[in-house]
């Protein structure tokens, strides 16, 4: 009974999940994240790479360019001009976005 307790116990634990917090004006970044991640990005003019598989973006700011080399669920800005390129490959599929702002898109792109 007690192994069947913790066994339970340790499936019911959360997955180890972080939140990238980011603030940057003008840089290229690559960033490498896990299934259940979450990126907060404040910025402009940024150009930001993001490699794995993560649960959602926000961004805020104008300007940027992200790369989603994995699958995201979603992605949420507020700020205008930013394009959000998604990685068609697989069975992928685009991030549902949520804008506040203007000129903001979700462009699926080839490997």
């Amino acid at each position: 009974m007690r192994k069947l307790l913790a066994v339970i116990l340790l499936l019911a634990l959360p997955a180890s999940c972080e939140t990238h917090n980011l603030v940057l004006t003008g840089q290229n970044r690559v960033l490498n994240v896990r299934a259940g991640d979450t990126i907060d990005l404040v910025g402009d003019s940024n150009q930001v790479t993001i490699q794995g598989d993560c649960v959602s973006l926000n961004l805020t700011g104008s300007g940027n360019t992200v790369r989603l080399e994995g699958q995201m669920t979603s992605v949420q800005i507020l700020g205008s001009d930013n394009q959000i390129n998604w990685v068609q490959a697989g069975h992928r599929r685009a991030p549902l976005l949520q804008s506040m702002g203007r000129n903001n898109r979700v462009v699926a792109v080839g490997p």
